[in-house]
């Protein structure tokens, strides 16, 4: 299995797809979306950006350290200490890392090297002769591929793997991810004291003073913000058009920090995660799947618990196990 092709570039699927070429595969890799990284994302505006995906991270496997200390050392990574109230600050036990200058930083450190080619969405997978042919939504086709990984959100994947491994469709139908809301806002007022905290409204699941983090953007006394909604909230305003989202967990926020109103420098942006991380309670996998006579493969946090290392894990097993048959 020497040409493969990985649908999704995410950690996962970068993680995974750079783990082949270092072993000798020739690797393609396909994302719908303008950039890499995923939920790893940073929006950038003409003054400030904002983390509105995965706002830290944290390691404890041996392997994602290692790839971990290797980030610290280029620079795309940094620990993020943030001022915290006593409620959150006592359940902290290991260090927080974010991608520096931008939580995007990661995905984008990963893809170096890769031929990786965004805005293509691969409607349909078909094998003939042995190899995989990928048709795209604008008509085009690649094909002669020998392995095939899937990386992307788990119900993205479900109608990819419907006709080649209808088991694994049906194991990740029951495998739903959550959706989340997330409101980005730069105000010149401070606020309050920390920099993260434990939210008590109800609708509110994170929030963050986003210019706190390390190598972000000089704020020149702006102070930069990112609210998330929790599942439930998310789930309740799903159609909701974005400004009125902006203006329902602004007034939550307000409500969090004890102030009498957030009064933004800028209009407020919001955006909408419908895959934001795998439901509470759900069974996870131990690690990503692959099936040899068929050269398919899955892999990604959607399989495990949604954590930035477990996305990794989840591509670098995936990779290992595909090598493995190679050789």
């Amino acid at each position: 299995m020497r040409r493969v092709v990985v649908v999704g570039a995410g950690l996962a699927g970068l993680t995974c797809a750079k783990t082949l070429q270092a072993g000798g595969c020739e690797v393609v890799v396909l994302e719908k979306s303008r950039g890499v990284g995923g939920r790893l994302s940073t929006r950038r505006s003409d003054l400030t950006q904002y983390d509105h995906g995965a706002q830290y991270f944290t390691a404890r496997d041996e392997r994602f350290i290692a790839f971990i200390n290797d980030r610290l050392a280029d620079g795309s990574v940094a620990v993020w200490a943030p001022r915290l109230d006593v409620k959150l600050a006592q359940t902290i036990t290991e260090p927080w890392y974010v991608g520096t200058p931008g939580m995007s930083s990661l995905g984008r450190a990963q893809a170096i090297g890769l031929d990786v080619r965004t805005e293509v969405r691969v409607q349909l997978m078909s094998r003939r002769e042995g190899h995989w042919q990928l048709a795209m939504e604008d008509g085009s086709t690649l094909d002669g591929f020998d392995a095939v990984v899937v990386a992307v959100p788990n119900a993205q994947a479900m109608p990819l793997l419907a006709e080649h491994a209808p088991d694994w469709a049906k194991m990740l139908e029951q495998m739903p991810m959550e959706p989340c809301w997330t409101v980005m806002v730069s105000t010149q007022a401070s606020l309050t004291e920390f920099d993260a905290g434990l939210p008590r409204t109800g609708a509110i699941g994170w929030w963050a003073r986003n210019s706190s983090k390390p190598g972000r953007p000089e704020s020149s006394g702006r102070h930069d913000w990112v609210v998330q909604a929790t599942a439930a909230w998310t789930q309740a305003n799903l159609d909701t058009d974005k400004a009125g989202v902006a203006q329902a967990l602004l007034q939550a926020f307000a409500l969090e920090l004890g102030v009498e109103s957030i009064e933004p420098t800028c209009p407020p942006m919001a955006h909408r995660w419908l895959y934001s991380r795998l439901k509470p309670g759900v069974a996870a996998l131990a690690e990503p799947c692959f099936r040899t006579e068929l050269g398919l493969g899955i892999c990604g946090d959607g399989l495990a618990h949604s954590r930035v290392e477990q996305a990794y894990l989840s591509g670098l097993q995936l990779a290992q196990a595909i090598l493995a048959q190679s050789n």
